[in-house]
C-alpha cells in the first residue's frame, strides 16, 4: 500500500499520486520546449496556414507555468507519500518552483499589462518591427528596466531550484523517482538559458536608450530558443519515461 495513504494524506484526485504530477510536468514542459524549437523553424519559412511563430511563442509562455507548477507538486506529493515530514532541501525545491512561476507571470503578464502592451509586441518594438510599441518601450524605460531585472531574475531562480534538484538527486533513497531524474541535463540546461537571457538583455537595453541592438543578440536567441531548449527536451523525455514507469511499477505491486 502507498504510504502516504497508509498515513490518511491521499493526493488530490484530479492531480494524482507524485509519479502522476512528475508525468503530467514532464508532458507539458516537454510540449514547451517543441513549440520553442517549432516556433524558430516558422520564424524563418513563414507560417503554415494558421500556425504562426507568434502563436507558438505564445502557447509556450503559458504552458511550461502549470508545468513547473506541477513539479513542485511532483515534490510535495513525493514528501507526503513517504510520511516522513519535509527535508528542508525538497521544501526549498518546491518553493523555488513556485517562486518561478510567480515572477514569471509577473514579467511576461503583469509588466507589460501596465506599460499598455503584451509582451510580444514589446519585443518586436525592440527589434524595429513595431515602431509604435518601441516608442511605448522607449517611454517606459523604468519599467522596461524591471521588467528585463525580473526575467533573470526568474532565469536565476530555475538555475538555482534545479541545482537544488541536482544534489536531492545525489542524496535520493532507494525505490525514490527522484533517483532516476534527468538532474544534470536540467542544470545544464537551465544554466544555458540563464546565460542567454543575459546576453539577449544586454543586447535590448541600447535600443531602449535609442542606440543599436548589441552585438550579443544572436549569441543570446539561440542559446534561448535552440540550445537550451533541445538540452530542456532530451531531459523531460526522460522524466516522462520515468513518471510513467513508476506509475506502472506502484499498479503493479498494489495488484
Amino acid at each position: 500500500m502507498n504510504e502516504g495513504l497508509a498515513n490518511g494524506e491521499r493526493p488530490l484526485r484530479w492531480l494524482g499520486d507524485s509519479a502522476a504530477r512528475l508525468t503530467a510536468a514532464s508532458a507539458l514542459l516537454l510540449a514547451t520546449n517543441l513549440l520553442w524549437i517549432i516556433a524558430v523553424v516558422l520564424n524563418v519559412i513563414g507560417p503554415v496556414g494558421s500556425l504562426s511563430a507568434g502563436l507558438l511563442a505564445w502557447l509556450a509562455f503559458v504552458l511550461d507555468i502549470p508545468g513547473v507548477l506541477l513539479l513542485a507538486a511532483a515534490y510535495a506529493g513525493l514528501t507526503r507519500e513517504q510520511g516522513l515530514g519535509w527535508t528542508r532541501r525538497r521544501l526549498a525545491i518546491t518553493w523555488g518552483f513556485i517562486l518561478w512561476a510567480g515572477v514569471s507571470v509577473y514579467w511576461r503578464f503583469v509588466l507589460p499589462l501596465a506599460i499598455g502592451t503584451d509582451l510580444q509586441d514589446l519585443f518586436l518594438g525592440l527589434l524595429g518591427a513595431d515602431p509604435g510599441a518601441l516608442a511605448l518601450a522607449k517611454a517606459s524605460w523604468a519599467s522596461m528596466s524591471e521588467l528585463f531585472a525580473w526575467w533573470i531574475a526568474a532565469a536565476a531562480v530555475f538555475l538555482a531550484t534545479h541545482v537544488l534538484v541536482a544534489v536531492d538527486y545525489r542524496r535520493a533513497t532507494e525505490g525514490e523517482w527522484t533517483a532516476g531524474l534527468p538532474a544534470y541535463v536540467w542544470v545544464l540546461g537551465a544554466g544555458v538559458s540563464l546565460l542567454s537571457t543575459i546576453l539577449i538583455v544586454a543586447a535590448l537595453l541600447p535600443v531602449l536608450g535609442g542606440g543599436l541592438l548589441g552585438s550579443t543578440f544572436t549569441a543570446g536567441v539561440l542559446g534561448k530558443l535552440l540550445v537550451a531548449p533541445n538540452m530542456m527536451l532530451s531531459g523531460y523525455v526522460s522524466s516522462l519515461h520515468l513518471g510513467r514507469a513508476t506509475k506502472a511499477a506502484r499498479r503493479a505491486s498494489v495488484g
